[in-house]
């Protein structure tokens, strides 16, 4: 009797032992290197090229236009975006950069529309009209038009681009009278040099 009561109570510590080992699971670091080696796969590539085919994912991954509408005006359209920007825009060099970012899109919009041909011949038929010529010639000789030709002449002074080329043509002709001043102050010491020697 003393065995099965030994053999009883052995039986139900090993059970009770083993019922309560705490099962591991894996940790974050492990399950992350599972889940790159399972995408890593050719089976796991398949599985990403179908779901990124699937239309329903697809159209998960469009971004609503009146989010970004909002993000935009919430960001760009700030005070703070507002006087970043002005600040920003006082620096020649950015203003240069930006300026010829832009150039070569309006440059383009331009050859585009020269080569349409409905663009030009509505530009002639619009220029060509006599009521249009005369008007022309009126506005052209009219003082609200120098004034308008001489605000456009400020602004193509004070463009972006054209501030570098105003800054360094100043620093170029600082520099030369500065070499031709001390150019011309070299030859006065010399003459009156000579002069003291005779």
């Amino acid at each position: 009797m003393n065995l099965k009561h030994f053999i009883l109570i052995l039986l139900t510590i090993v059970l009770l032992a083993s019922c309560n080992t705490p099962t591991s699971t894996p940790s974050y670091e492990e399950n992350k290197k599972m889940m790159i080696d399972a995408l890593q796969t050719e089976d796991g590539k398949k599985a990403i090229r179908k779901l990124l085919e699937d239309p329903e994912f697809k159209s998960l991954l469009v971004i609503d236009s009146e989010q970004v509408k909002k993000s935009v005006e919430q960001t760009m359209l700030s005070k703070e975006a507002e006087a970043f920007w002005k600040e920003m825009y006082q620096d020649p060099k950015f203003s240069e950069t930006m300026a010829k970012s832009m150039l070569k899109q309006q440059e383009d919009i331009m050859k585009s529309l020269m080569k349409d041909p409905t663009y030009l011949s509505d530009l002639e038929s619009f220029f060509g009209q006599k009521e249009m010529t005369k008007e022309l010639e009126k506005i052209l000789k009219s003082a609200d038009m120098r004034k308008e030709m001489q605000k456009v002449v400020e602004e193509t002074i004070q463009s972006p681009l054209m501030q570098t080329k105003w800054q360094e043509l100043i620093l170029k002709s600082g520099g030369q009278s500065a070499s031709e001043s001390g150019a011309s102050g070299k030859k006065s010491e010399e003459e009156t040099k000579k002069e003291e020697t005779k």
